[in-house]
């Protein structure tokens, strides 16, 4: 099974990737690709913006290792995002353009008109309202089947969504944050879903406990006191548990890509080989995602 992973121009600017390619390749020894994407808006967040210059840099640096990329986006400005696309497409960089929650429905006609993958996003801010999002994605797939385009989702992790529309790909870096605050995500083969598991707390292992086991994970030890705090043990402990969830967490995640690809099988837009929907693992720490494709090569034969 292939490993996919997203990598931002935002938190990977003077990273060696062929470097960290051949580091996922090597722990995972298997087939490994990478879908870059500027960071607009984390960058915007933090206060420090993607200049186009330096993103276009990066992309032709970087280019030939990349399968997939997407432009350099201005979430409310719909012109300046189109500017960007149109400046990258004139440099050389096939970039997917970027449809964001609220721009006129006509921008996204004309982008399905004229590109056969494109990207949607602006949708993480709108998390905590899930049935408007589903209805504005049930629009833009309205519009999308009519002109035979397919979409990757930013950020889209809510399960019912993806579970229920035939998104090309998607990303998700739900996988190792949640890992930080001690929770676990774990698959669920008999209902198709990612389950979360909080550490420390007996009732919830309990809860799970067959599912953490079917991911070679001893539930004892996540109700151990202080399982995976910081506060609570040394330094090499500490680390070692963190591994070990995120780990779990990646394996969770490429189960359901499987289960996302089966059920889905999207025709791969034209210059990509397999059909959808292929998620791909996002993190802006790349020991993470080299962790994550050496656990999975230990997990293999559970994995296929």
């Amino acid at each position: 099974m292939t490993l996919r992973v997203l990598t931002s121009f935002h938190y990977y600017p003077r990273t060696d990737m062929a470097g960290l390619l051949a580091d996922l390749r090597s722990a995972y020894d298997g087939p490994v690709e990478l879908f870059a994407d500027s960071g607009a808006y984390s960058a915007a967040t933090l206060g420090t913006p993607v200049r186009l210059a330096d993103y276009a840099a990066w992309l032709r640096e970087w280019g030939p290792l990349i399968t997939t990329a997407a432009t350099l986006d201005v979430i409310g400005d719909p012109k300046a995002t189109a500017a960007n696309t149109a400046a990258l497409h004139d440099a050389g960089h096939p970039v997917l353009p970027t449809f964001h929650v609220g721009t006129s429905w006509s921008v996204l006609e004309d982008l399905c008109a004229r590109h056969p993958y494109v990207a949607l996003g602006g949708m993480v801010p709108h998390a905590a309202s899930p049935k408007p999002v589903m209805r504005w994605l049930v629009r833009a797939f309205a519009i999308a089947r009519h002109h035979g385009t397919r979409f990757h989702g930013f950020g889209q992790t809510t399960q019912t969504t993806i579970a229920s529309l035939p998104f090309y790909s998607v990303d998700s870096s739900t996988w190792s944050t949640d890992a930080r605050y001690g929770r676990l995500s774990v698959w669920d083969y008999r209902t198709h879903r990612i389950r979360t598991v909080r550490s420390g707390r007996p009732a919830d292992v309990h809860r799970h406990a067959r599912l953490l086991r079917a991911h070679n994970l001893d539930p004892a030890a996540l109700i151990r006191p202080g399982f995976a705090q910081r506060a609570a043990r040394d330094r090499d402990t500490y680390n070692a548990e963190q591994r070990q969830m995120l780990g779990v967490a990646a394996e969770a995640w490429q189960r359901y890509a499987a289960w996302l690809q089966t059920r889905h099988q999207v025709p791969p837009p034209p210059g990509w080989q397999a059909p959808g929907t292929v998620l791909y693992l996002a993190d802006g720490h790349a020991p993470n995602l080299v962790h994550a494709a050496h656990y999975l090569s230990t997990r293999k034969e559970a994995l296929t």
